[in-house]
């Protein structure tokens, strides 16, 4: 009676979610239907987002359907139609939340708004939030114009009202780690954060974010608690969602006691975060720009890595990242547009920083970085990073973070390639990135070891990476084979070989990068 109390008769409200691109081509296979295609001209698709914006009517209608549906029209369609039901069968709360993911502009949200109207809902019952997902690197600069245009928008101005005036938005760490590197991905977010924080308070807005989080570093896991503390009264904290992913759910909440101690440290940073209500260093100027600089010079870094020629090659032909779709440990697919040639901007997330820590080399933790603070050393400004570093809680624990995922690395195992014709310059490069971040990253922590302030986690860590050798190596055998012509037979034998070993690394590793 208690947990019915509490919890009522459903576990969770089930969140929705569907890529923005997807949603557009729903809301153009509807502007040719009967009665809508009346409503819009043939251009729009071709319409400044200002003008897009005034195009849309808002109008109720019931849909003439007529002509085959593509499956992701079709099941986006039945969805809406679906959460309808679900309300009246379970109540609003089993089914409230739609996230568009990859957002970039307003429209995205409004074409949405639109298409529930346009299938069964009303204006007045639309008992919908709709949630907006910044993922890349120009996403989270652009999120707070968005929002501001949403929230002076009437029609969206009404809903919100309908709705308590809260807004929750969902913020990608790891998509953005993966367009722009792991130091400008935290500093873009940091600054999103702080944008959209000023626009909600300016609309009377209540904030709620809504923070899209792995277990490793580089998706925006490793010392989460520490990273909340140290927000400042810049960025709104009285209501923070975050997701636990994959074998962090286990390893942090699956007893009792660990679950205990990892929501207290959550609950403490909230508070301490709350309680001393602190400027956030990072904001003042000599922090700022030194902040800016090094994430611009990062991600160029990391940009140039990313449009290497043998970029997605090395990780096909060394990693398993082909065999990913057919381990049943996924919780999505490896790629979106299945079925179509790999293109980086298709590739999850989760698989391209599996596919790295895999090859024990934990790119998307730390690529970038060294290159960054060794021009502020060049520059004459090291002075000011180290100050910086000594004022921010924030910028510390992105440092913290980034050894973490520098010490699950070991380039010793990969080390053949330096000798290979076709990907021995490259791993040269990504393993000269390596040895100068970890050079920089102990001159600023003044140590001489990574995480060598956190001796247990490093004792763990070392344990773990112990189990994980001989399946590494294991996993390198099986690759290799693959490269050369081999009968079904065979190629499957070495396949089952390769995933038995992703599933033991993975485990066995916890947040590996």
């Amino acid at each position: 009676m208690r947990k019915v109390e509490l919890y009522r008769s459903h576990f969770a409200s089930l969140d929705i979610r569907q890529d923005s691109r997807i949603l557009r081509d729903v809301h153009a296979y509807c502007r040719q239907q009967k009665p809508i295609n009346a409503l819009f001209d043939e251009g729009y698709d071709n319409l400044s987002e200002a003008d897009k914006l005034k195009a849309l009517s808002f109008r109720n209608a019931k849909i003439i359907y007529s002509g085959e549906q593509d499956s992701l029209v079709q099941d986006t369609l039945q969805t809406i139609a679906q959460i309808k039901e679900m309300q009246q069968s379970n109540g609003e709360m089993a089914c409230h939340r739609f996230i568009i993911s990859n957002c970039q502009q307003a429209s995205d949200i409004l074409q949405l708004m639109e298409l529930f109207l346009w299938n069964g809902w009303e204006a007045e019952q639309l008992s919908i939030d709709f949630v907006p997902l910044f993922e890349t690197v120009n996403d989270l600069a652009g999120a707070a114009e968005i929002m501001e245009t949403l929230y002076t928008h009437p029609f969206y101005k009404k809903h919100l009202a309908s709705r308590g005036r809260k807004q929750d938005i969902m913020l990608g760490f790891s998509d953005s780690t993966k367009d722009g590197g792991y130091l400008m991905a935290n500093w873009s977010i940091f600054k999103a954060k702080v944008g959209l924080s000023e626009v909600a308070a300016k609309h009377k807005v209540k904030l709620a974010f809504f923070d899209g989080r792995g277990g490793p570093p580089s998706r925006g896991g490793g010392k989460t608690h520490r990273f909340y503390a140290s927000m400042g009264k810049e960025i709104a904290n009285k209501n923070i969602q975050l997701t636990i992913q994959g074998q962090t759910i286990s390893s942090q909440y699956g007893s009792i006691d660990s679950a205990a101690f990892n929501i207290e440290q959550l609950i403490n940073a909230g508070i301490s975060s709350g309680v001393k209500e602190k400027h956030n260093v990072l904001l003042d100027p000599a922090n700022y720009d030194t902040l800016e600089t090094m994430a611009n010079d990062s991600y160029e870094s990391f940009l140039a890595l990313r449009k290497h020629p043998l970029f997605l090659a090395y990780l096909q032909t060394l990693s398993p990242l082909s065999l990913l779709s057919k381990i049943t440990i996924s919780s999505r697919p490896v790629k979106r547009n299945a079925g179509e040639e790999l293109k980086l901007e298709d590739l999850r997330a989760i698989s391209f920083v599996t596919s790295w820590s895999q090859l024990k080399q934990n790119i998307p933790g730390f690529y970038g970085i060294g290159t960054a603070l060794k021009n502020q050393e060049k520059a004459g400004n090291w002075e000011q990073v180290s100050k910086t570093y000594q004022q921010s809680g924030y910028f510390k624990t992105i440092i913290d973070n980034c050894m973490m995922s520098m010490s699950k690395s070991d380039f010793e195992i990969t080390a053949y390639l330096a000798q290979d014709k076709k990907f021995g310059a490259f791993w040269k490069m990504l393993h000269q990135e390596f040895e100068l971040s970890k050079s920089m990253l102990l001159k600023l922590a003044g140590h001489q070891s990574l995480m060598e302030n956190y001796p247990v986690e490093k004792r763990s860590i070392a344990v773990r990476e112990k189990i994980i050798l001989p399946l590494v190596l294991i996993q390198h055998y099986a690759l290799e084979k693959l490269q050369h012509q081999l009968n079904d037979e065979r190629r499957q034998a070495y396949e089952k070989l390769a995933i038995r070993t992703v599933y033991g690394i993975v485990n066995a590793g916890r947040n590996l990068a």
